[in-house]
């Protein structure tokens, strides 16, 4: 991506939901740069729509705006400043052109949700599938020139480039902006003046390439300001580096996840204080962000999923944390939250870590990618239009493989770094299944009753043995989900008697079987045939 002025004709060109980066310098100085003024821009569409755009201090006199047009044309642009900086009333052009190159999120344009609210889609109401990958130390943790793993040059470059090539459609990430709180200063604010004074250097020398990169390989940019415990008596800090980074970056392929783990884990009161606190930077967020990106919050992992500020008109879909504990990721909790909050898309967005020591009442084992494709379909197949997959050692930046694992750790006890984990098969799985899920136009289905049909009879109630099915409206076409415990087949209720052609997809190579013989239902119901080999299968019926 090209991110400074190309000109043509005079006019700066540039693609359709590509950002482009329009530099001016003021006619005077400010002591504070960034909250003694306040330069913006109003750009409007050959269509007549209009979006508005922060310009950002980058350092001296130098203002930018990031601006990444939505329609193809000539788009006008007047700013708005105080007189003393001398571009109040300045006016310019940009030309729009069609997008013509490959990545999926500049053909459609960004994320919004669909009308049914039950799906995301890009702007064009193509369907989209989120499938991400957790990288909280994306920022400055993740080394950019250096790296240990012999196929890679460069550990960031390496590992988004290797999850673009998997099939990935989102990096889920965290600026970490509170890490400065342990006395280490913060590389987003100039030493010793946090939430007042950018350190323009770190966005220039370091954040700047690796936004620019994610976007470059058609990667969201699934992004988090800081993690729970930092709001605490710094709202003001919190929502000036979200000004910032709107400002900065908010013409990016962009989703705001407001905080890791929002409300933490404190009792009351101080669990509300957390969620109010937050909440106002996520109004804050709301307010300023003219593309009207899409705003979540990285939940809690508590039971049942939590649902706060599901209501209110911010919250644009749940972004669920099922945990990293195997025996509490049931079923049941999926079906029940998607009973009562039907009407926002829902995405599992940390659950089971593949390599990551799993947190379990009754001990610790690793996560192996069956545990990883299990509780991913159980999501799929219970309403959910996406989820995100992490790896140890990546997700918490671990650079060398220690001498001696540590027992008391209580995520990496068997000692795994970035650069065994990249290469997890259960990542390659992930991609097997977002093309699965997309060929079957999941968009179309829902989740139905499946009854199991068990050597102790017709079981109707769901559990960790139950296969999970999702159909269209008219049942013509089903998807049956058998995980490992499974046994035997199921029943499925359909309202017609035309004949089913079936064929079984396997999750961990991504091929499929057909069946030699037809299904045809009786009196009302269809009975499915059960798995013919062990571990998970799905089954796929179309009339």
């Amino acid at each position: 991506m090209d991110h400074s002025t190309n000109t043509t004709n005079d006019f700066p060109t540039v693609s359709t939901w590509r950002q482009i980066i329009l530099p001016y310098e003021t006619a005077c100085d400010y002591a504070n740069p960034f909250l003694d003024v306040s330069i913006r821009a109003v750009f409007t569409g050959p269509d007549g729509s209009t979006i508005t755009r922060e310009a950002y201090w980058d350092g001296g006199r130098s203002y930018k705006f990031a601006f990444a047009p939505t329609v193809p044309g000539m788009w006008r642009f007047r700013i708005e400043a105080p007189e003393e900086t001398g571009l109040n009333g300045v006016t310019g052009q940009i030309c729009a052109t069609p997008y013509s190159g490959d990545l999926a999120i500049y053909r459609h344009g960004f994320l919004k949700t669909d009308p049914t609210n039950t799906y995301l889609t890009y702007q064009d109401g193509t369907p989209f599938f989120w499938l991400g990958d957790t990288h909280w130390a994306f920022a400055y943790g993740e080394r950019w020139d250096q790296s240990n793993h012999p196929q890679m040059k460069s550990m960031f470059r390496g590992m988004a480039d290797r999850r673009a090539a998997q099939g990935f459609t989102v990096y889920q990430t965290n600026l970490r902006a509170d890490s400065g709180r342990d006395g280490i200063p913060s590389p987003y604010w100039v030493e010793g003046q946090e939430g007042i004074l950018p350190n323009v250097a770190f966005y220039q020398k370091e954040l700047d390439r690796r936004m620019y990169y994610l976007a470059d390989c058609g990667l969201v940019n699934a992004l988090g300001f800081a993690w729970f415990m930092s709001i605490l008596d710094h709202i003001p800090v919190w929502k000036n580096l979200a000004r910032y980074i709107i400002a900065r970056y908010g013409a990016l392929p962009i989703v705001w996840t407001l905080s890791g783990e929002v409300a933490g884990y404190a009792p009351e009161p101080m669990r509300s204080r957390l969620i109010d606190d937050w909440r106002q930077v996520a109004l804050y967020v709301e307010e300023l962000d003219s593309y009207h990106t899409l705003q979540t919050a990285h939940y809690d992992n508590h039971r049942p999923f939590s649902d706060y500020y599901y209501e209110e008109d911010w919250y644009d879909f749940t972004l669920n944390q099922a945990g990293h504990g195997d025996f509490p990721i049931n079923v049941k909790y999926y079906h029940d939250y998607r009973r009562t909050h039907p009407d926002k898309p829902f995405v599992e967005g940390e659950s089971l870590y593949e390599f990551c020591s799993t947190l379990e009442e009754n001990g610790s084992r690793l996560c192996t990618a069956d545990m990883v494709r299990r509780v991913a379909y159980t999501a799929i197949q219970s309403g959910a239009c996406g989820y995100t997959y992490g790896a140890q050692g990546i997700w918490d930046n671990i650079w060398e493989k220690p001498e001696m694992p540590d027992p008391f750790s209580p995520f990496n006890r068997f000692g795994i770094p970035w650069y065994e984990s990249i290469d997890g098969i259960g990542a390659v799985q992930m991609g097997y299944m977002r093309r699965f899920y997309e060929e079957e136009h999941f968009e179309t289905l829902r989740p139905v009753c499946a009854s199991a049909i068990s050597p102790f009879g017709i079981l109707t109630e769901v559990d960790m043995f139950s296969p999970l099915a999702t159909a269209d409206i008219d049942r013509k076409h089903i998807l049956i989900y058998y995980n490992e415990h499974t046994r035997g087949g199921c029943r499925i209720e359909v309202p017609h008697s035309e004949t089913f052609h079936a064929s079984w997809f396997d999750p961990r190579t991504g091929e499929r079987t057909a069946l030699a013989a037809p299904l045809t239902p009786a009196d009302g119901w269809l009975d499915c045939p059960g798995r013919t080999e062990g571990g998970d299968w799905v089954l796929v019926l179309r009339v």
